[in-house]
């Protein structure tokens, strides 16, 4: 056994790395963190191991589960253990399979266990600093340890062991002893910084708890966040006061003219454009919506869907109201059937506090259109005008490689992702986006933004999610055949430095208003406002007065519009 184990720590030494990795629920940054252990399948019929990968940056140890068997719920829904020798002494800490653990963790209860000389501890995800993704059902997982805790005290090499039901279940490895895994001292620089630098259209979605921006003690802390992210438009879940947070906002933007939204249940919508259409949309009132009239040159319009679906074991009802939601926009969109008239086209985002903690079904359903119950609320509907999912954007902390916009250090419960931000990718663009927690970022970034470390930890449970965007393209609408009519080709070079090109191929002769805009919507440059003849055309623009930045090619012709986004680099 001794000699199995020297040669199995040889093995990984050789392998080990330390590899920067960002705990999202997204796995793409795991390809070249090399294979720990493999676990043959069909050796256990219910929660059945496939793979472990482990490595390490300079604050946690990673690791990367897999099963061979069906979806299961990490934080809930399991018996999974993971035990962890920090010191390699099985004579110290639990005995278990040939181990002494310190450490012995039950994902299912959300709870652990310290085994130190003196007698146990019992620990909450806190103790350790655990964290993991994604928070709804899979059969792959990412989790993080911090190595600074009581518990590890910083190793230079652990022994570990995954088991899927104490002593009677599936084992990685299945060997005695664990697999041992050396700690790389590769120092891994920290997370690049994510600038809070308004470049677009500047969303914020911000459950405020308990309604706490009215709240005197939590207020402050709310004024610095908002106005240090400068939002155009602002979506709100548990405020279920409506008639004061139009003037506070409004206040704390003296020069900007803010429009405000009824509050529907806990959720309100607040924008410098005008809101000319807002409404429930499920009968459950946890969804509403709210049509802004914006100044985009593109599309004038932009449909907010806000959110607030049950919470925690709810998983019924959170089903229910993601299948009815998808009835509504189906009917909405195809049969004219809505709460008011929603030109086509029109880019849409929603956001809020999801709560999705269980099944991973709720967000194929808000994502894909795949609803669930059928027999009661219809057949499947894509929810982006051209016929595709809607995408589900993945944000992480500005300072840290952590993604969970939801943490309660007093909980059982693991921070994790329950605020989404989903958007039609058709004719919307993302230029920036990002989670702000303020207890993560540096002293100068603070005081930059006039910023207090604790100001989001105590201002909510939930951090705020950001996303700075600008529209792309209308859509194609009515019964016009845009190639028919005319083709908006990539203008070239792009980026370019002074002078662009943008070829147009008519089919016919049409009226053409050819049109440049900068990132905020305002006219530059009008380049062709004339009929042309059929045939292919060539313009420039010289950019050379012009700052460096991202700019919009907007090529018109009746109702029927095509954009294309261009770069000058200086």
């Amino acid at each position: 056994m001794f000699g199995r184990f020297i040669t199995l720590l040889l093995y990984l030494t050789c392998l080990r790395a330390a590899h920067p990795i960002v705990i999202d629920g997204l796995f793409d940054d795991w390809q070249e963190v090399p294979v720990t252990i493999t676990d043959p399948e069909g050796d256990y019929n219910y929660d059945d191991w496939a793979e472990l990968k482990i490595t390490n940056d300079d604050d946690f140890i990673f690791f990367k589960i897999s099963l061979h068997s069906e979806e299961t719920l990490l934080q809930n829904w399991n018996n999974f253990y993971l035990y962890i020798d920090a010191d390699k002494d099985s004579l110290t800490g639990h005995p278990f399979r040939g181990m002494g653990a310190e450490l012995a963790w039950h994902f299912g209860y959300r709870t652990g266990q310290y085994f130190e000389q003196d007698g146990i501890i019992d620990l909450w995800q806190n103790d350790i600093t655990l964290r993991q993704a994604p928070t709804v059902t899979s059969t792959e997982f990412e989790i993080a340890i911090a190595r600074g805790s009581f518990v590890l005290s910083d190793p230079d090499s652990i022994a570990v062991i995954f088991s899927s039901f104490y002593d009677t279940g599936d084992y990685m490895p299945d060997s005695w002893g664990g697999v041992v895994y050396q700690l790389d001292t590769t120092v891994v620089g920290p997370a690049a910084p994510i600038l809070l630098e308004k470049t677009g259209t500047r969303l914020v979605t911000y459950n405020t708890l308990y309604t706490g921006i009215l709240e005197p003690d939590r207020q402050p802390k709310f004024q610095r966040i908002i106005q240090a992210l400068d939002p155009d438009i602002i979506a709100l879940q548990e405020h279920s006061e409506w008639n004061e947070i139009g003037d506070i906002i409004s206040s704390w933007f003296p020069e900007d003219t803010w429009y405000q939204g009824y509050t529907f249940r806990d959720l309100v919508v607040l924008s410098k454009y005008p809101i000319i259409n807002q409404a429930n949309l499920i009968s459950s009132e946890r969804t509403m919506c709210a049509l802004l009239q914006t100044d985009d040159p593109i599309n004038p319009y932009l449909l907010i869907l806000n959110s607030h679906f049950s919470c925690c074991d709810n998983d019924d009802d959170r089903q229910e109201q993601v299948d009815e939601l998808v009835q509504v926009l189906r009917e909405w969109r195809l049969n004219d059937n809505g709460p008011f008239d929603l030109p086509e086209g029109t880019p849409m985002f929603h956001v809020g506090d999801f709560n999705f903690v269980g099944y991973r079904e709720q967000i194929e359903t808000v994502t894909a259109g795949n609803i669930q119950d059928e027999g009661n609320y219809g057949n499947d509907f894509p929810l982006d005008w051209d016929g595709t999912a809607i995408t589900d954007l993945f944000s992480r902390q500005t300072h840290k490689r952590m993604a969970y916009t939801w943490r309660s250090d007093g909980s059982s419960f693991n921070p994790g992702k329950l605020d989404y931000v989903l958007y039609t990718d058709s004719n919307l663009s993302i230029l920036n986006h990002f989670v702000l927690n303020t207890l993560a970022m540096p002293d100068s970034v603070l005081n930059e933004w006039e910023l207090e470390a604790e100001d989001t930890n105590e201002a909510s449970d939930h951090l705020p999610r950001i996303v700075d965007f600008m529209v792309t393209d209308l859509g194609i609408t009515g019964e016009l055949d845009l190639p028919q009519q005319y083709i908006l080709s990539h203008p070239y070079p792009n980026p370019f430095n002074p002078q662009v090109m943008i070829p147009i191929t008519l089919a016919r002769e049409a009226h053409i208003q050819l049109r440049i805009y900068d990132i905020h919507g305002r006219l530059v440059i009008s380049i062709a406002d004339d009929v042309l003849p059929a045939g292919k055309k060539l313009f420039s623009w010289d950019g050379s007065q012009y700052p460096s930045g991202v700019y919009i090619v907007r090529c018109q012709a009746g109702h029927v519009m095509q954009t294309e986004k261009i770069i000058l680099l200086k």
